[in-house]
């Protein structure tokens, strides 16, 4: 602290003198000066140590679908991802764009009632179409 004291005075001329070459010759002895506090002394700045990164298990395919059905039972977007799987299953079959032209299992799906016993029914539909074709 003492020695970053001892800059001030070259910190004014650098700000206040008139000749260019004073100034020019306070900022390289500030600049000394600083380093020398800064890098001679040997600051001990204190950090985090690395931790080791962990990668977390991933979830299987079947988890990751009973956790989407588990929250399609409040949310909009789980149920859409949903009818987004029912819709790729039928993809498979035909090449018919379900999405203007719904057929038996998404009609089953945005019925009134329970969204998973509406879920069940379009699986049964989906299940007996998969099997036909």
């Amino acid at each position: 602290m003492r020695l970053s004291l001892a800059a001030l005075p070259f910190v004014l001329i650098a700000i206040f003198a008139g000749s260019y070459i004073l100034r020019w010759i306070a900022v390289v002895l500030v600049a000394l000066i600083l380093g020398t506090v800064l890098f001679g002394l040997e600051i001990k700045l204190k950090y985090r140590p690395k931790t080791r990164f962990t990668p977390k298990e991933k979830k299987s395919e079947f988890e990751r679908t009973a956790m989407l059905i588990s929250k399609a039972r409040s949310g909009s977007v789980a149920r859409a991802l949903i009818e987004e799987k029912i819709l790729d299953s039928y993809a498979v079959l035909t090449d018919s764009e379900l999405k203007s032209d719904p057929n038996a299992a998404l009609k089953a799906l945005h019925s009134d009632g329970d969204f998973l016993d509406n879920l069940e029914k379009a699986l049964e539909i989906l299940e007996a179409d998969l099997n036909e074709g």
